[in-house]
């Protein structure tokens, strides 16, 4: 069974577009620009699991996290400011 994303967030942050989608199954994807180099990174802590894909500055990026703590930490690892962080979590549909 494939997963059904549905959009819970969009805006505008640190001049990038955020977008933030959930699937049938709980997961967050966010779709962004990325503002600085990043090695990308995973990793898992119990039924978290952080996703963010490598890139350099001004390539779209995508991440994926399977839970709200997770999301922040990739919206984080993405170098959005804490403001910006509260902001999108605080916007999720």
């Amino acid at each position: 069974m494939s997963a059904s994303w549905k959009t819970v967030y969009e805006g505008q942050h640190e001049g990038r577009s955020v977008t933030v989608k959930e699937s049938n199954d709980g997961t967050f994807k966010v779709l962004t620009t990325q503002n600085y180099y990043e090695d990308g990174g995973a990793y898992q802590d119990g039924k978290t699991f952080v996703h963010v894909s490598p890139s350099s500055v001004g390539e779209p990026v995508e991440s994926e996290a399977t839970s709200r703590e997770g999301l922040q930490e990739a919206l984080r690892k993405l170098h959005f400011p804490s403001d910006a962080v509260s902001a999108i979590m605080d916007g999720l549909a």
